[in-house]
């Protein structure tokens, strides 16, 4: 009140819903580029709950489960399944919270409950209601999906059983991907840092005033007419530039390190495989570090050619997505014959890359440490061996990936439930490190768990291609009897029949 009473004693006039002040601090307040400043200055406040729900948990989840794998491998997939359901529940219960449809606690970009303006509406808080309505669908079909693979968990352990029995075999593949771990994470403080002072630069102009209007100037003590409407940020081509070109190097760089941290699992366990999972006192440590080896000496080329190749597709997919989102909005095809074959030869050619996205994978990887080819040729032979073997291999291999996917989303998932609750707290709800959202944070920290565990969880996924991969080449090298197959898979394989039966 006495702001009020003192802002009229110097000419000021009340503020009301009417008048332009008012409806230009709406503006401001939700214009695209404010919101865009506060998500990432939301970034930068956050730092610590970046470090430890994006970093330090994840890397601990990641190990436990590992350990339980090794251990506990009857019960993960129940573990998992169970697990996943109650996380994602409860960070859609969090984003219903935050959204403000359930309690009172609903974001708002102003710093002070007493502003006038603390209740105003922002654009973070439609961000965060939608974010709310996605998780809502995902949940439901996450939860209907949980109970149509029930009857197939018991597959899903003997696929497991297998992993298990390799990561026994290898201690050190447990402790490797501390080393990936720890190079991402030094690249992502540099990355982030980098990405800070891309974003906070530009040429600050002082916007154009289309109409009069005056304000208080706390440095001169007076009313000025001079500069009342603000400055903002523009940012030139090159900025542009530079802000894509980053982006795109963060996710090479990403892809690059996790083949490398592939193509090193999967030197290992082909040692193993080909050892005929003999226990041998070179297998414990040994086999890591000749992978290394070979991969810093012959690989390295094929798998930053890879990493290279997936992220220029992925790119080009991302780009594509838009326009084909806008022809599909407006459900027409262009009238004439070059439109449409502009407009058909689009689709073709984005179908042609969904394909290539589907067809390079990390089997590329399997095969560059089993065979020493190069990306495009281990592509083709690891793309041969599971076309042949598709029917003998097909669902042993599918169902340990969702239990694997599960696995990954569940540290990913903990990760935001746990940077939901640090943002909670009244140090990131006051004062200057008062966040606008806590969208961004939690998903940055997602992100990086999922990343983290990706990392992790690869030990147990590669063990598992590696093994089938090793076994196809094995058949496919002794007219269809492998001779080096571990009895374990033998096993499972044999079984894999009764197991088809039980489940269905």
């Amino acid at each position: 009140m006495y702001l009020c009473r003192h802002w009229q004693q110097m000419g000021g006039v009340s503020i009301t819903e009417d008048i332009i002040i008012d409806k230009s601090i709406h503006r401001s307040i939700n214009s695209r580029s404010s919101v865009l400043k506060r998500y990432v200055a939301d970034i930068g406040k956050a730092w610590p709950v970046l470090v430890v729900c994006g970093g330090i948990l994840p890397l601990f989840l990641s190990v436990i489960w590992l350990l339980m794998i090794r251990h506990f491998v009857a019960g993960m997939p129940w573990i998992t399944v169970i697990l996943f359901n109650f996380l994602i529940i409860s960070v859609t219960m969090f984003y219903y919270l935050k959204a403000g449809w359930i309690g009172n606690g609903a974001i708002t970009p102003i710093i002070g409950e007493h502003d006038p303006y603390y209740h105003v509406p922002g654009r973070e808080l439609n961000h965060l209601r939608a974010a709310a309505v996605l998780m809502t669908i995902v949940m439901i079909v996450a939860i209907l999906s949980s109970i149509a693979i029930v009857r197939r968990i018991l597959m899903a352990t003997s696929v497991l059983k297998v992993a298990a029995k390799v990561i026994g075999e290898v201690h050190a593949l447990i402790i490797f991907p501390v080393i990936p771990y720890t190079i991402l994470a030094v690249f992502y403080m540099f990355w982030f840092s980098a990405a800070l002072h891309l974003f906070s630069s530009g040429q600050v102009v002082q916007n154009d005033c289309k109409s009069n209007c005056c304000v208080y100037d706390l440095g001169s003590k007076r009313v000025s007419c001079d500069r009342c409407c603000g400055y903002s940020i523009h940012y030139t081509s090159h900025i542009a530039v530079a802000i894509f070109f980053h982006l795109f190097g963060c996710y090479w760089a990403t892809q690059f390190f996790i083949a490398c941290s592939s193509t090193v699992i999967a030197g290992s366990v082909a040692s193993y495989y080909w050892a005929r999972g003999e226990t041998s006192p070179e297998i414990p440590f040994l086999p890591v570090f000749s992978s290394m080896k070979l991969l810093m000496r012959y690989s390295l080329g094929s798998v930053a050619l890879g990493s290279l190749t997936v992220s220029f597709v992925e790119s080009i997919r991302f780009i594509l997505e838009p326009i084909r989102r806008k022809v599909k909005v407006t459900n027409t095809t262009p009238e004439s014959w070059v439109g449409r074959i502009a407009f058909y030869s689009s689709r073709c050619f984005r179908r042609c890359v969904e394909w290539t996205i589907k067809s390079v994978n990390h089997n590329a990887y399997i095969m560059i440490a089993i065979t020493g080819k190069g990306f495009f040729k281990a592509s083709e032979i690891a793309t041969e061996l599971i076309i042949s073997n598709i029917v003998r291999i097909g669902k042993l291999n599918v169902i340990g990936d969702v239990i694997l996917f599960l696995g990954k989303l569940c540290v990913s998932l903990t990760s935001a439930i746990f940077a939901f609750l640090m943002l909670d707290t009244h140090k990131y709800k006051s004062a200057h490190d008062k966040i606008s959202s806590p969208l961004f944070p939690v998903l940055v920290c997602w992100a990086l768990g999922y990343v983290t565990a990706t990392l992790f969880f690869a030990v147990v996924e590669m063990s598992i291609d590696t093994i089938v991969l090793s076994f196809c080449q094995d058949s496919e090298e002794h007219q269809g009897t492998a001779q080096y197959a571990p009895p374990l898979l033998i096993e499972t394989l044999n079984d894999q029949h009764e197991m088809q039966r039980l489940t269905q």
